[in-house]
């Protein structure tokens, strides 16, 4: 499972230049020979990047120099942290403190979005790095902090990591025996408490509080007890050493744990505040009505999407319905998950009260789930979403639009759009993906049958009132129902 997830986070790395795909790829190769024929030599995919100069590549459309011969490349690939990463969902405005920056994995994401970005980063090495990587990008909402948080201000001795691990430079490396972590020496930083830097930045809000501060979380909580106050998320990364004292702390600050990601020798908390909603917490549709308007509802179906549900949750959020519609409810039918997919629902509908979470004990297929939203939906148009899916600004307004056009369309579907990548695998599913999609304009343009993407689609109340339990394309099978009834899907981009 960890192999296949992190073949599929490499898959988003992507080489700037030509001569930087030739020594990526080349490191590709290597470390797949290493872990086939002689696993104990692999270490990281990073440490086998050939040259000396640091290797250009972009993650997400956000750019990053890595070191050669280091685990850099691994670091920024996010293939050891994956839920932690889709839960830090900034929305726009947003003021993020990112306490153990490295080189720039979450500070740069949240820079895309954010309004400010506080960079906190000691080690110099990582932050010269991380300070290159931020002008790579013409970033200039973030302040880099040049110290160490801790307990108390004052100076301290900072253990900084070798090249095998670049993430664990320490004011704690005690905290680490008996395990060898490869420190190259020491330095000596200045510290400062959370509470001291954020009272001399003036900050009057934190939305996003990240802090990886390799084993001296404790000691950083204990030094924030006023910035606690304001912020409204924390992903805290934490030990079997400090769990329970950090615990106290975040509880008595008002602070939820939503989600758990268990690591090698760490695990990271995902916390909300208990009675505060996030600044991301924004309605999930808005809406400018009409004077009679179409309710509508919207349905998605999850099995173990917790990674998956902020990112469609947050694409929800930016959506406008036209004049005319009004939002009635989100049903959200969870099937048998294991991995905190219903408590990702519920953190989101404390602050949304129309999402609705309709859990199943055990996982009984799409039909299953499908058949519980059709018996509950309260509005004239149910829009389905999968529940994997993201959708572009503007899907619902076309996609509701299409109904205007006359009482005779039932049917809508949106287009299903691949994410760049830039990727060989990736540029032919976009070519495919356009010949599906136009194929599918063709036919409802000549009023012939064709089947529905499940993506993305909407019908009108009367349409189907329930799925038989064996059906197991739902696109297809709505595509065939309303065939033989005269209709024709329409087809909208989304």
């Amino acid at each position: 499972m960890f192999a296949r997830a992190s073949i599929r986070a490499f898959f988003r790395v992507h080489p700037r230049t030509f001569r930087d795909g030739i020594r990526l790829y080349a490191a590709y190769t290597l470390s797949v020979l290493l872990q086939i024929f002689v696993p104990s030599c692999f270490g990281s995919v990073g440490r086998w990047v050939p040259g000396r100069s640091n290797l250009g590549v972009s993650v997400d459309r956000v750019h990053f120099d890595v070191r050669p011969r280091t685990n850099d490349l691994d670091l920024i690939s996010g293939k050891y942290e994956p839920l932690t990463a889709e839960w830090f969902q900034v929305g726009i405005g947003d003021v993020v403190v990112d306490a153990g920056a490295h080189i720039g994995l979450y500070t740069l994401r949240a820079a895309t979005k954010a309004a400010t970005v506080v960079a906190i980063e000691p080690d110099p090495s990582n932050r010269s790095l991380l300070e290159r990587n931020i002008r790579l990008n013409g970033f200039s909402n973030i302040i880099v902090v040049p110290k160490a948080l801790s307990s108390r201000s004052g100076t301290r001795t900072l253990s900084l990591a070798g090249r095998a691990n670049t993430g664990v430079s320490s004011l704690d490396p005690d905290a680490f025996a008996p395990r060898t972590t490869g420190f190259v020496g020491g330095v000596l930083v200045e510290t400062t408490t959370l509470d001291e830097l954020v009272s001399s930045l003036g900050l009057t809000r934190i939305d996003w509080l990240k802090v990886d501060v390799e084993r001296h979380e404790l000691a950083v909580l204990s030094g924030a007890t006023a910035a606690l106050a304001i912020t409204r998320a924390i992903a805290l990364e934490v030990t079997v050493s400090t769990a329970d004292r950090c615990k106290a702390i975040v509880e008595s600050a008002g602070f939820r744990l939503r989600l758990v990601e268990n690591g090698v020798q760490t695990t990271n908390w995902m916390l909300t505040k208990e009675g505060a909603p996030r600044s991301i917490a924004r309605s999930l549709v808005s809406s400018p009505g009409g004077n009679t308007p179409a309710n509508i509802s919207i349905g998605i179906c999850a099995y173990n999407e917790a990674r998956r549900l902020p990112a469609l949750f947050e694409s929800l959020s930016t959506q406008v319905l036209p004049s005319g519609f009004l939002l009635k409810e989100i049903l959200v039918v969870a099937s048998g998950c294991t991995d905190g997919t219903e408590r990702v629902v519920e953190d989101w509908a404390e602050r949304e009260p129309r999402l609705v979470l309709i859990p199943e004990a055990e996982r009984s297929g799409k039909a299953s789930a499908l058949n519980a939203i059709l018996a509950r939906f309260r509005g004239d148009i149910l829009v389905l979403v999968n529940a994997d899916a993201r959708l572009l600004p503007g899907a619902l307004s076309q996609l509701l639009g299409a109904f205007d056009r006359g009482p005779e369309i039932e049917v809508v579907c949106g287009f299903p759009v691949p994410e760049p990548s830039g990727s060989v695998i990736t540029a032919v599913e976009d070519v495919w993906w356009r010949l599906h999609n136009r194929t599918l304009q063709t036919l409802a343009e000549l009023s012939a049958g064709n089947h529905c993407c499940d993506e993305l689609m909407a019908f009108r109340r009367g349409f189907i009132d329930a799925i038989p339990a064996g059906v197991v394309n739902d696109g297809a099978y709505f595509g065939v129902l309303a065939a033989r009834r005269g209709m024709t899907v329409q087809f909208v981009p989304g």
